[in-house]
Formats: C-alpha cells, structure tokens, sequence
C-alpha cells in the first residue's frame, strides 16, 4: 500500500477589517481561486486531500492539507484571492512543508521573530517588563 503524501502551506490572512472576521469561507476561498486559476482540472485534482487544518484566530495564521502535486496548483491560486467568508481579505502564503510539526515549528520562530522586531519599538522600561513576563525559551 502507497502512503498518501500531503503538503501543508503556513498562510497568513490579511482581512481589511479584522473585527468580526469569518473564518469559515476560507475553503471556500481557496476552491474558487483555484476554479478561477486553473479550472475544473484544478479543482478535481486539488480536491482529494484538500483541507484547511488549523486555524488561529489571533494570529491570523492557517495551515492548508493538499495532496503532493496538486500543492502547487493550490499555492499558485493563494495570492489571486480577494475576500474570505463574504469579506475583503488577501492570503500570504508563508511557508511550504512536508509534515504538520515542522509547520509549528516554523510557526514558532516566525512569532519570534515578529516578537523581537516589536521588542524595537517599545521603550526600555517596558521592554524590561515584557521579558520578565516571556517563558526562558523565547529569549
């Protein structure tokens, strides 16, 4: 028996508006632009293993389960998306990995780094505070 190779692609959602964001279209989303982009061909051959896996709201961050192949055919329609659940939106495709946890791990240092160009622009009095409040491991 063939193991079922996926690829899962970190992407960001951008939202004009980010109050009261739906997440739900985000499949939705992704299948249109991939109707648009590459047709039926595109969407019967990016069905098959195709999900959006993970969502956080806070972060605004979700991982996207496709198929090895087709991926590449999901990735190239991302940009082309226009709004997400009704509402304006772009998608930034971030990273493409093999597995789920090398995803999370991406995810990590990505918050990092995002956290450290914070840390520049914060006053020294605060920045004292906030790294007392940060676990040992993100230091």
């Amino acid at each position: 028996m063939v193991r079922f190779k996926k690829r899962y692609l970190v992407v960001e959602v951008v939202p004009k508006k980010r109050r009261g964001f739906n997440w739900r279209g985000l499949q939705e989303a992704i299948v249109l632009a991939v109707k648009k982009m590459h047709g039926d061909f595109g969407v019967g051959a990016t069905t098959s293993g195709f999900r959006v896996k993970y969502q956080n709201k806070m972060t605004l961050i979700a991982f996207i389960s496709a198929a090895r192949g087709p991926h590449r055919l999901v990735a190239s329609a991302l940009p082309f998306i226009t709004e997400v659940g009704g509402q304006p939106a772009t998608v930034h495709s971030l990273y493409l990995t093999g597995c789920m946890r090398h995803a999370f791990i991406f995810l990590k240092n990505h918050h990092l780094k995002k956290l450290k160009e914070m840390e520049k622009h914060i006053s020294p009095s605060e920045r004292k505070k906030w790294k007392s409040e940060l676990p040992a491991a993100s230091r």
